[in-house]
């Protein structure tokens, strides 16, 4: 094993074939030069065959400014008859096999230093072809390793699992389990032909819009002049004409999906399968095809809804699945930004509303760049509220964000997905009954909720039990409930006084019947044992188990005790003794 040893005596492969450069002793002597080593000699060149490389030092050089700088063979150094010979003799032993690349050894047990007589014979031999080895550490050194450990690195190294499931490089390496949006195959470079058939049809394009946009102009024009005269033959204002003709809602609601859009699904799925990007057929084209096919005009109800579950599977693939990497998550956060940022805008203009955004990375690797909006003045409330910019909370957020460090499936765990259907639960019971301090009772539902308050929870999810989320142990159900909470589909509401009666007659008839309606409270332990109470304690604190406990107010400094809380002065057991 070949070793490189740092005060080795032979040279690296570079050093070998560069001259030493002279010193300035070959071209002037002493005498040139003053005691302060300024130039001092006047004299001519000693010949004009004069050869600074080949001088011996006996020649005269005594003027600087003769020497002609331009000459090439100043600033060339020939090579000796030793390295013309050796480069002659690396040529000819161009074709003797390269050695492999030998194993790296072992880090814990290095072999031993070679000899300096072996290590210059094997440099002098295979220095045009070795590679470069790690140097062992001199701690320790260990004998020669046995051959079962020279086999070690040629064998094959299984990458262990848990450092294939380490990848956070994007969200879609941290969310392996979810389906990935593949990003779009940018299309092949175009012809020259192919770029003028594209600038012609533009061309014309172009022309087309201008005459369109003119014709607008002159109907708008037209338009104008109409509805003037409409404002004063019926005394009203233009304005009043515009809102009648231009009324329009801004609010959509999604549509179902329709069969023609299902059957051009397919049709795309069939023809723009194994076509590259770049030559697939366009929408109107799979229309055309979609509209001629004879296959599609006879088709049953079945194959309709066939179609049509397809088309909503791909659609809904679509939202739910994650980007392929950082550069499509980023542009995507950016575009999705851009319009709701557009819709704040709007919808303050429409409702006079008050909105703020902020968006922000979920780990340190993500691309994405945090952003945050408010509209109108929306900024200045946290300098005057909390006496901080809004981009402080903005640093913090994503601060925070990122120390979650939580893919999909983390985010939806059985407990975060509790934390949130009870938080869902608790919001909307003080929102429909204006009380903050009021909690969910699910053992007594029907008579600390419904009886007391007079509000209902609709819609529970079909075949998940009615009953505290710390108690639902499934994460399908508990999901199914917190999406039905988010929906909107389970929400509470305010029953009507007939309503209420209603249920309170039912609950006496099963009081009537045995029934046990209200669930008692576990005794306590110490039941039955007086304790001290302060007075007015419980008094006006009807119906304890709905309400929240109560927070001790905190004390200020200056009402805390300033005087110690013991004695100033204690008296020792020896001065009590002096004392008898």
């Amino acid at each position: 094993m070949i070793h490189h040893t740092p005060n080795s005596e032979v040279g690296s492969p570079s050093t070998l074939c560069l001259p030493t450069a002279p010193s300035m002793s070959y071209l002037y002597t002493a005498d040139d030069f003053d005691a302060n080593g300024n130039f001092i000699s006047t004299g001519g060149l000693s010949g004009d065959g004069f050869d600074p490389v080949s001088s011996t030092g006996s020649e005269r050089v005594p003027n600087i400014n003769q020497i002609d700088w331009d000459d090439p063979s100043l600033y060339i150094m020939p090579l000796t008859n030793d390295e013309i010979a050796a480069l002659t003799k690396d040529i000819a032993a161009t074709n003797i096999p390269t050695i492999p690349e030998l194993p790296t050894p072992p880090a814990r047990t290095p072999s031993p230093q070679p000899s300096p007589t072996e290590a210059v014979d094997i440099a002098a031999t295979y220095i045009p072809t070795i590679p470069e080895l790690p140097t062992p550490s001199a701690r320790t050194p260990s004998p020669q390793p046995s051959p079962t450990e020279a086999e070690v690195p040629d064998t094959i190294v299984e990458i262990p699992e848990s450092i294939r499931e380490a990848n956070t490089s994007s969200w879609a390496a941290r969310n392996p389990t979810r389906a990935i949006i593949r990003p779009q195959t940018p299309p092949p470079r175009l012809t020259d032909a192919q770029k003028a058939s594209r600038k012609i049809k533009r061309d014309q394009r172009l022309e087309r819009t201008k005459n369109l946009h003119d014709v607008v102009a002159e109907y708008l024009n037209a338009q104008k002049t109409k509805i003037e005269a409409l404002s004063r033959a019926h005394h009203v204002t233009p304005k009043h004409i515009n809102d009648i003709i231009g009324s329009q809602t801004h609010y959509r609601t999604s549509r179902k999906s329709q069969l023609i859009n299902a059957l051009v699904h397919a049709k795309a799925k069939e023809m723009n399968a194994d076509r590259p990007a770049g030559s697939r057929y366009s929408l109107a084209e799979l229309r055309e095809m979609v509209a001629a096919d004879p296959e599609t005009k006879g088709l049953t109800r079945q194959e309709k809804e066939g179609y049509i579950a397809a088309l909503e599977e791909h659609r809904q693939k679509k939202v739910v699945s994650v980007r392929a990497n950082n550069l499509a998550a980023a542009r995507d956060v950016v575009a999705t930004t851009d319009r709701i940022v557009k819709e704040l805008d709007d919808l303050r203009v429409r409702t006079g509303v008050y909105g703020t955004l902020f968006v922000v990375r979920g780990h340190i690797n993500d691309t994405i760049q945090s952003a945050m909006h408010g509209t109108d003045n929306s900024e200045d409330f946290w300098e005057d509220v909390y006496e901080h910019p809004m981009a402080d909370f903005l640093r913090q957020y994503e601060q925070w964000a990122c120390t979650q460090n939580q893919n999909l499936n983390e985010r939806d765990s059985l407990e975060a997905v509790r934390k949130q259907v009870r938080r869902l639960i608790l919001r909307g019971l003080v929102a429909v009954t204006g009380k903050k301090d009021i909690v969910m009772n699910y053992n007594n539902y029907e008579t600390s909720v419904i009886e007391t308050y007079g509000v209902h929870l609709v819609g529970w999810p079909h075949g998940v039990k009615f009953t505290s989320p710390s108690n639902i142990g499934t994460v399908g159900d508990i999901r199914k409930l917190r999406d039905a909470l988010k929906a909107r589909t389970c929400y509470w509401t305010v029953l009507s006084p007939a309503e209420v009666k209603a249920h309170a007659s039912e609950l006496d008839t099963r009081r009537s019947a045995g029934e046990v309606v209200r669930k008692p409270r576990k005794k306590c332990s110490d039941a039955g044992v007086p304790r001290k109470r302060k007075d007015g304690s419980s008094a006006g604190r009807a119906n304890k188990e709905n309400h929240r406990p109560l927070k001790r107010a905190k004390k200020n400094p200056a009402q805390l005790q300033e005087g110690p809380k013991s004695a100033e002065f204690v008296e020792s057991s020896d001065e009590e003794e002096g004392d008898e």
